[in-house]
């Protein structure tokens, strides 16, 4: 029975995730109260899972100096407060790996917008609050890329109507930085980016020019609540990594 359990849970939870238009933000939730009478051993066995559920998922992991969301963007300054975080915390978090595993280090990391699906609150920050901000199960890879390639990646950004988070990269109108050194055509660069885009996600199809794939096994929540818990305080704020043409 312990085992039927389990399974519906997980096609429950399933079902949350795999809902790609869900924002965290726009929903209220409410409890929804069961009356009538009660099978004792389902009762125990619920009782058990989530009584220990809660006690992970209300595990406190760190600290947030203020309210980070992925909304205040501008229409000059196209970056946002927890984009830049998330970004950040990918780059640092993989870089490390990176270098462990393959003694390289990435240039810079590009994370899909969409895949952020709520903010983070000012205060406590819980282990439910990574799952809520990333809730898919989404593995951090490397794609090596020649610079001609960074070229079609920059237009892309440029045109698109919601700021896709980065770091590691400078775009001031037609200024590119790369480490805050112009791109070199005929270079290779080692791009952080998720396995949703990998396949195409969020129309990035010019992940497939890749030469070669890095997998990390290290999935963009885990690199979240590790950087997280390493640090005592997280901060973040909007920033001139991007600057829109006028």
């Amino acid at each position: 029975m312990n085992k039927v359990f389990k399974i519906t849970f997980l096609l429950i939870s399933s079902y949350f995730v795999s809902c790609n238009n869900l924002d965290l933000d726009s929903y209220s939730y409410s409890r929804i109260e069961i009356n009538g009478p009660e099978d004792k051993f389902f009762s125990n066995e619920i009782k058990t899972y989530k009584d220990s559920l809660l006690i992970n998922l209300d595990e406190i992991i760190g600290s947030s100096l203020d309210l980070y969301t992925k909304k205040d963007y501008g229409s000059r300054k196209f970056n946002s407060s927890l984009g830049n975080l998330i970004a950040d915390i990918i780059f640092v978090e993989s870089d490390s790996i990176f270098k462990t595993q393959e003694n390289k280090n990435i240039d810079f990391v590009i994370q899909n917008h969409g895949g952020i699906r709520a903010s983070l609150q000012k205060g406590d920050i819980k282990l439910t609050d990574a799952y809520k901000i990333l809730p898919f199960e989404n593995e951090i890879v490397i794609v090596e890329m020649d610079g001609k390639s960074i070229y079609e990646i920059v237009s892309f950004l440029k045109n698109e109507i919601i700021p896709h988070p980065f770091s590691g990269l400078i775009i001031n109108n037609k200024e590119i930085l790369i480490q805050e050194k112009p791109i070199i055509p005929s270079n290779k660069y080692y791009i952080a980016i998720n396995d949703y885009m990998l396949t195409g996600g969020d129309n990035m199809f010019f992940f497939n020019n890749n030469t070669k794939i890095y997998r990390l096994g290290y999935t963009l929540r885990d690199a979240f609540i590790k950087y997280t818990k390493s640090n005592l305080y997280i901060s973040s704020k909007i920033d001139d990594r991007f600057i829109k043409d006028e």
